[in-house]
């Protein structure tokens, strides 16, 4: 891993030359580089945070702050408003929320308000959850008086007022829900403008492409002078270029670099492979990859529409490789109720739609509804959440492999689904089916990641380890399952798990709210297809598998027993082992003071109750000794 390095510029006054300007910014720029090696070695406590918010990093296992982390809370803490780019995994997240608790340790109690002294916006649900849950867990470990919450758009006006009556300090939600939040009486413009201390947009490179800027305006507008404001990004883009100068009074820009000044957008500790398909041979690879084991789990696989999840998910349990979906389709509890069973390592490959590519879905969808709502309501279509959102931000834990079944549609889309795995500076892989449509797309992505001085060398190189010979084994399986995953049954599957995950998600709410540990029961890979997998297509034979393909698996297996991820590979077998494993090896049941009688009849311990003389004949034994 090269050097990481932080350029801090300060956004300079547009009256200035551009000779002024790039004067300016190469020696802030230098500035930057020695400020980052004095930090390089600082702790939480050099960089000024409070005990109580050290004392609660050392209970979650966070010794030494990240580089973006080191180079942010100094800046926060003094009030400057702050820009900060840097890779996915890198500790984002912290960066901002130690030092805005740490202001709210000073502000909280000092007078009396009316609206959160903190609004975190996030470009979806499953973010805002994740960053509450963070929240929270801090708060709790710090043991201070803060209150933190979570709001939806969908929230009815009841429960939004009654989440906000105990006067929240903090409150994480999507842009969306503060003009809804307006309209029905619950936050008071001028209560906020009052209140408000601290503004985080989390993610920014995404919310005004997910149709947020109409919401952030109006939020804008009301936002008092004094706030600090924070804008927090993975990537540099138009977009967060015009939040920036939307919202920000001369930031910080922090930019994290490594090596010799060169930007990485995608972690150098992800290892990007390519294998070149076409669409229809796509199925093929994929069953190559996941059945022949070259690819170490977990596995998360992107795919760009709903019905494509579905088709991949029937097509692998014909296999049976069993697999769970996530689309915004799902009910929001089966949602977050699936990330975390995937985060949990209940199962092991995920097939996640791709929230950007689920956007002309998103419009379409609304703009069926406003022209012909009776027509929807006959066919009864499930409407997608607009504030569905996995591919950036979400805390994937522990992902080695990230497969793009279908090659995302820009090259910012393609950083964030790389970046859910590697995180935390942890190894990772990626493997991109690319047909030939796809090719002209998969070239931008290649010079974008190459830059303008290595264009000829190759960051994303052909995945070497499935050999042509070990896929086309397997071709004729292939294409004879492929045929039996028709439009049909992909529709029958999509009603099926929709109407499963809605009687989950609503009618056991409140069982699961007063049992908790039942949630465990729930299984979001369960098979879709009503007739279970053949047999002789659940495993390959071995003179199928060429040596190669043989030889790569086996490396996989090793590093994987070597991480200690030797665990089941899916399904429920694991709790049945461990059944009996347990009644097998319990003293007190295997103990047989005749034992050797009954091995000399070719029982054996335990198994030889089951034969109703031998049964017989050591139980009237036990009888005599207990007379005696």
């Amino acid at each position: 891993m090269g050097k990481e390095k932080f350029k801090a510029v300060e956004d300079v006054k547009p009256e200035v030359e551009e000779v002024e300007k790039a004067e300016e910014v190469e020696e802030q720029r230098d500035v930057g580089e020695e400020e980052e090696q004095e930090e390089a070695d600082k702790t939480f406590e050099e960089l000024g945070l409070d005990s109580r918010l050290i004392r609660a990093l050392t209970k979650k296992g966070i010794e030494k702050p990240t580089p973006i982390q080191q180079s942010a809370i100094p800046y926060i803490l003094e009030g400057k408003d702050v820009v900060a780019r840097a890779k996915t995994g890198s500790g984002k997240t912290l960066a901002y929320l130690l030092p805005l608790l740490q202001k709210l340790f000073s502000v909280s109690g000092n007078k009396k308000k009316l609206a959160p002294s903190a609004f975190i916006l996030v470009p979806s649900r499953e973010l805002s959850h994740q960053v509450y849950t963070e929240v929270s867990s801090l708060i709790e470990l710090c043991r201070v008086q803060l209150k933190v919450v979570q709001l939806a758009s969908t929230m009815p006006a009841s429960d939004m007022r009654n989440a906000l009556a105990g006067l929240p300090e903090i409150l994480v939600t999507t842009p969306a829900c503060i003009p809804k939040c307006f309209a029905a009486g619950v936050l008071e413009p001028k209560a906020i403008s009052d209140s408000l201390e601290i503004l985080v947009l989390d993610e920014a490179d995404l919310l005004l492409s997910y149709g947020y800027e109409d919401n952030l305006r109006s939020v804008i507008s009301i936002i008092p002078r004094r706030c600090l404001r924070l804008l927090m990004s993975a990537t540099t883009c138009s977009d967060v270029e015009k939040l920036k100068k939307l919202i920000l009074h001369n930031p910080v820009v922090l930019t994290l670099q490594e090596g010799n000044d060169k930007e990485e957008a995608v972690p150098s500790n992800v290892q990007q492979f390519w294998i070149s398909c076409s669409a229809q041979d796509k199925l093929l690879h994929i069953l190559a990859l996941l059945k022949l084991e070259v690819v170490q789990k977990k596995i998360l696989t992107f795919v760009n529409s709903i019905d494509m999840g579905f088709r991949l998910k029937l097509f692998l349990e014909k296999f049976g490789i069993k697999s769970a979906i996530l689309n915004g389709e799902l009910p929001q509890n089966s949602r977050l109720h699936i990330l975390e069973q995937f985060n949990a390592g209940l199962f092991d490959y995920l097939i996640a739609t791709d929230d950007n590519n689920q956007t002309k879905e998103k419009e379409e969808s609304k703009g069926e509804d406003n022209k012909d709502d009776k027509k929807n309501k006959r066919r009864g279509k499930p409407k997608l959440d607009a504030e569905f959102g996995v591919v950036r931000g979400i805390d994937f834990k522990k992902v080695h492999t990230v497969i793009n079944y279908d090659m995302p549609q820009s090259v910012t889309g393609y950083i964030h689904r790389i970046g859910r795995t590697g995180r935390a500076y942890s190894s990772g892989s990626s493997i991109s089916l690319v047909s030939p449509d796809e090719m002209e797309g998969f070239e931008e992505i290649k010079s974008f990641l190459a830059g303008d001085e290595d264009k000829d060398t190759d960051i994303i190189t052909p995945f070497s380890s499935l050999t042509k010979n070990a896929v086309e084994s397997l071709r004729y399986r292939a294409e004879d399952v492929a045929k039996s995953v028709t439009r049909i049954a992909i529709r029958e599957s999509r009603a099926q798990d929709l109407r499963n995950e809605i009687i989950n998600s609503e009618k056991l709410k409140a069982h699961f709210e007063a049992n908790p540990k039942d949630l465990d029961l729930l299984k979001h890979d369960k098979p879709l297809s009503k007739t279970a997998p053949a047999p002789h297509l659940k495993d390959i034979p071995e003179y199928l598998v060429d040596p190669k393909t043989q030889e790569a698996s086996k490396m996989v297996k090793l590093a994987r027993a070597a991480m200690g991820g030797s665990r089941r590979s899916g399904g429920g077998g694991g709790r049945t082992n461990k059944k009996r494993s347990r009644k097998g090896g319990d003293p007190l049941k295997t103990f047989n003071p005749n034992g050797s009688n009954k091995r000399g009849r070719g029982g054996g311990g335990v198994g030889q109750k089951k034969d109703g003389k031998g049964s017989n004949d050591g139980s009237t034994q036990h009888k005599k000794q207990k007379t005696v």
